[in-house]
């Protein structure tokens, strides 16, 4: 009786002080589960600091010491995965299977490797579900009479212009409003376009154009009533281009004018008319691959010039009865006309398809806007009954999210901290949601005031990592390196930070992570030549110093674009590629000869890019292309009810995510310090 209490005991205390998900059998070797146990919990010390090759080797011990150890296994594979090595962590999550093959959780994330593998773009063919429905009725305060035209954020805010009542509706990505601007007085708001964190906005009746921050604030103006140069009578719709300079739609002076950032006219093209090149009635204007496509809702057709205003062609379509709105997603057009529908088309390609109608008895009437957000969510504006309808891929709503824990900090206990990734099934990140989207049970009970926004809402800053090629052959390049490097060390504030790492047949540090141009220069000119080419080793470690840093993050790479028979030994090009993607790193490569095809993919498969240093423009974007890089990461941070005597206990922690009809789980948990 007394050995049957004791063991009844030793369950209850296990149950406590492991994970949850963790069920042993009665005839568990209790002595061996203690060890592996020890071994979990210093794995789970460096997952946490997040030394992921360290945490996958303890993780590893503890499933030899105990191999139904389905905790110790799980993490072990979501350790190899952020470390890169994604072939390993499926090996070991279908081990994780064969402990409880009904484990939905286990399974979502296997299915989401092998389809984020085979997976391929959406195209024309996508269909939609409607998913939302705004208008004045659901948004109240926030409803906007005569909707004229949107544009989406990167942070997925849609703004909407509002004609009669002059103003800017924000809309948060549940749907719920958030801010109203009015930057005009008496005018009627029409075109919006986004890039960079700036708005473009026209006043149709003020016959100006206004530049927007994000919350509202007027960052220039230009513009005037007439039909010289550089003002209008009646601005329609707006757009910029790949420059940041903006195209204008002048409506009642039937031409498009072209401005640069500061406002300042570059040149004007278009007439009234009916002949090439010439307008009826012109109305909207998107840039795609160095051209500019104009609706003409009068004559029912879409003009396309080049980026000098000279005209190419005419686009027809038996679709394209009274175009009014156009924007463009990757190499589509997004047309709106509001007779037919939406009509997404490929321009280079001939591929279209038109949508129109949704389930039974939906119906698009009026079409005057559409676009798409950086998730594949198409907005369409519909001004018969004046709403936005959002609708998803129909794709979407079969599949869930991935959400992903990278790290846990309890420095601060009872203050808690989660860093959290979330995917789509198709590997691209979902950014911009909100402490809404989130849910956390700790064990088994609900907890409320969860903070998400930690790091998007942090002042921007960047931690880099120049890593510079010292094989011999480089060295002929040796003079060019503090010219290469100042395009980025001359644009660098005091909150950023660069570290210069060396390689060759070694990889060594030249100087710790530092913001003075003056160090780093000192040490990137030493002469440090010789035998070896130790690519992979050096991009790893490159990664590995960044992935901590809660800034935005980004790898320059200079190397004359060779590769080795060592290169790539220890790390290939793939978990390269992998573990940069895990954690959001673009990798740029400054080539000094033509770069070999694994220095390509690694650069264009990591968000990065391939940069001759004769191409200055590229060369000068480095920086702010690192520093002004979406924050796709996210924290979850709440104040636990657990008490310091509680110390060296396992919680057990649930996190869900709920966007949009796509779901995710991730369990995982801490030890109360």
């Amino acid at each position: 009786m007394i050995q049957r209490h004791f063991k009844l005991l030793i369950y209850t205390l296990l149950l406590l002080t492991v994970p949850l998900v963790s069920i042993y059998p009665e005839d568990a070797d209790f002595v061996n589960f203690e060890v592996a146990r020890k071994h979990f919990r210093k794995g789970i010390v460096y997952f946490n600091n997040l030394n992921y090759l360290a945490a996958a080797e303890f993780f590893r011990k503890a499933v030899e010491k105990y191999p139904d150890y389905f905790s110790a296994r799980d993490y072990m594979a979501r350790s190899y995965r952020l470390a890169g090595f994604k072939n390993t962590a499926l090996f070991e999550l279908r081990k994780a299977l064969d402990i409880y093959p009904d484990n939905v959780a286990v399974k979502n994330r296997v299915e989401s490797i092998l389809f984020r593998d085979s997976s391929v773009p959406s195209g024309t063919d996508e269909e939609f579900v409607l998913q939302q429905k705004l208008s004045r009725e659901n948004m109240r305060r926030f409803g906007f009479p005569d909707p004229m035209d949107m544009a989406v954020d990167n942070e997925k805010n849609l703004y909407v212009t509002s004609l009669s009542a002059s103003k800017i509706v924000k809309i948060d990505p549940n749907g719920s409003g958030k801010d109203i601007f009015k930057p005009s007085f008496g005018g009627g708001l029409y075109g919006i376009d986004y890039r960079d964190g700036i708005l473009a906005v026209s006043d149709f009746r003020g016959d100006e154009i206004f530049v927007l921050s994000l919350s509202g604030k007027i960052l220039k103006k230009f513009g005037g009533s007439g039909n010289g140069e550089g003002l209008f009578h009646g601005p329609e719709g707006l757009c910029f281009d790949s420059l940041g300079n903006i195209y204008v739609v002048d409506s009642g002076n039937f031409r498009v004018q072209k401005f640069d950032d500061s406002g300042k006219v570059i040149l004007s093209f278009g007439k009234k008319g009916a002949y090439e090149g010439e307008f009826e009635n012109p109305s909207d204007v998107a840039f795609l691959k160095g051209k500019v496509y104009v609706t003409d809702t009068g004559s029912g057709k879409i003009s396309v010039y080049d980026q000098h205003g000279n005209f190419i062609r005419n686009i027809s379509d038996e679709n394209i009865a009274s175009p009014r709105g156009i924007s463009t997603r990757g190499s589509e057009l997004i047309i709106s006309d509001e007779k037919n529908g939406v009509l997404i088309m490929n321009p280079d390609t001939g591929k279209k398809r038109l949508f129109s109608r949704w389930g039974k008895d939906g119906q698009i009437q009026r079409a005057v806007a559409s676009i798409y957000d950086s998730d594949g969510f198409l907005y369409v504006l519909d001004t018969l009954p004046g709403s936005v309808y959002c609708f998803s891929p129909v794709e979407k709503q079969y599949s869930n999210l991935e959400l992903q824990i990278t790290s846990v900090d309890t420095a601060s206990f009872p203050v808690v901290a989660f860093y959290l990734n979330v995917r789509g099934r198709d590997g691209r990140p979902v950014y911009g949601l909100g402490s809404e989207n989130f849910k956390l049970t700790e064990d088994s009970s609900g907890i409320s005031g969860i903070y998400t926004d930690y790091l998007k809402n942090s002042a921007k800053s960047a931690s880099m990592v120049l890593a510079v090629d010292r094989s011999a052959p480089v060295a002929s390049h040796h003079n060019d390196l503090p010219w290469i490097a100042d395009f980025v060390l001359k644009k660098m504030r005091k909150n950023d930070s660069l570290e210069l790492i060396n390689f060759n047949s070694n990889v060594w540090t030249g100087i710790r992570f530092d913001w003075s141009r003056r160090r780093i220069l000192k040490a990137l000119k030493k002469r440090e030549y010789g035998k070896g080419k130790q690519t992979g080793s050096a991009l790893y470690q490159s990664l590995t110093r960044l992935v901590p840093k809660l800034n935005r993050r980004g790898v320059i790479f200079v190397t004359d674009g060779t590769v080795t028979e060592d290169s790539f030994r220890q790390y290939t090009p793939d978990v390269i590629i992998d573990y940069a993607r895990e954690h959001y790193i673009p990798i740029f490569i400054i080539s000094l000869k033509e770069p070999s095809e694994e220095i390509m993919r690694i650069a264009e498969q990591t968000g990065g890019k391939v940069i001759k240093p004769s191409d200055i423009d590229s060369m000068r974007t480095v920086y702010d292309r690192i520093r002004n890089a979406d924050e796709y990461r996210y924290v979850a941070v709440y104040n636990t009810y657990k008490l310091p005597s509680f110390k060296g206990w396992w919680a057990d922690v649930k996190i869900e995510v709920d966007y949009k009809g796509q779901k995710g789980v991730q369990w995982g948990g801490y030890f109360v310090p």
